[in-house]
Order: C-alpha cells, then sequence, then structure tokens
C-alpha cells in the first residue's frame, strides 16, 4: 500500500479555539499518538469519540446551547483538529484514511480518497473495514447523510 502525503490544511479547525478546547484537543491528539499503529488508534479514537458525542448531548441540555445542532455538525471539526494536532504527514493504513475522510478539512478528505482510491486492495480494505467496524459504519453514514443533506444545518 503506497503512501500519500497529507496536505497541510488551508484553515486550521482550531481557529476560535479557547485556552481549554485547544488543550482538550491538543490531550486527544497526545492519547493518540501514544498508540504506535492506526489498527491500535481505531478503538482509541472510537473511544474518544463516543466521549465526545456524551458531553455534546450533555451539553445540549444547557438551556444556553444551540439544542438544535446535531453532533454529526460538530463532529468532523473535531476530528480535524485532532488529526490536525497529530501533524501525520502521509497516509499509509485504511484506519488513517477512515478517519481523515471524517474530518472537515477537504484536503484530508481529498488525500483520504486518493489513498483508497489509489488501488484496488485499499478499496478493499475500506470496504472490509466498513463492514466489520459497525461504529465507524454508522459514522460514516451519518456524516454522509448530513453532508448531503443542506436542510440538517
Amino acid at each position: 500500500m503506497t503512501a500519500f502525503p497529507i496536505p497541510r490544511p488551508a484553515q486550521s479547525a482550531c481557529e476560535g479555539f479557547d485556552d481549554e478546547q485547544t488543550h482538550l484537543f491538543d490531550s486527544l491528539a497526545g492519547i493518540l499518538a501514544d498508540e504506535p499503529t492506526w489498527k491500535q488508534r481505531r478503538s482509541v479514537f472510537f473511544q474518544i469519540i463516543e466521549r465526545l458525542r456524551k458531553a455534546f448531548e450533555l451539553n445540549r441540555q444547557d438551556p444556553d446551547s444551540r439544542g438544535d445542532l446535531p453532533f454529526m455538525a460538530v463532529l468532523p471539526l473535531h476530528i480535524g483538529a485532532i488529526l490536525e494536532k497529530l501533524g501525520e504527514e502521509e497516509i499509509v493504513s485504511v484506519e488513517q484514511a477512515a478517519f481523515y475522510l471524517l474530518s472537515i478539512h477537504p484536503e484530508h478528505q481529498q488525500v483520504a480518497d486518493q489513498w483508497i482510491q489509489s488501488d484496488k486492495a485499499n478499496l478493499k480494505a475500506m470496504t472490509k473495514f466498513i463492514d466489520t467496524n459497525p461504529f465507524y459504519a454508522s459514522l460514516h453514514r451519518s456524516y454522509e447523510q448530513y453532508a448531503a443533506d443542506p436542510d440538517d444545518r
């Protein structure tokens, strides 16, 4: 499987973050970076996403929050911020490409898609990844639906 260079995003997902948010996403990226491979990072990233979802749901109960905003509206921003802070230089695995597809950054999405489409083995690996990871399959499906329906925004 060929490596594809990851371009630096034109705009940071972290712009406008306060110190607490910056620290949070630095910590989350650090947790992922502690795992030596993307196979190992996969389950950690799933746990991070689930905890972000739970925190989001708790915050939605706050009367001052914008309660009509779906989690999928913020998840790509969160994933993009974490991936930015990881600062990786190339995509080399299906697990990695899968998460880059969910990033808010078009640069991340494009390089992940290019990596997947570059080789039949990569495409087959991505199909298998989705089929064998129901949590990811659900995220991917929700992301695709949200991105396709501008009325949800």
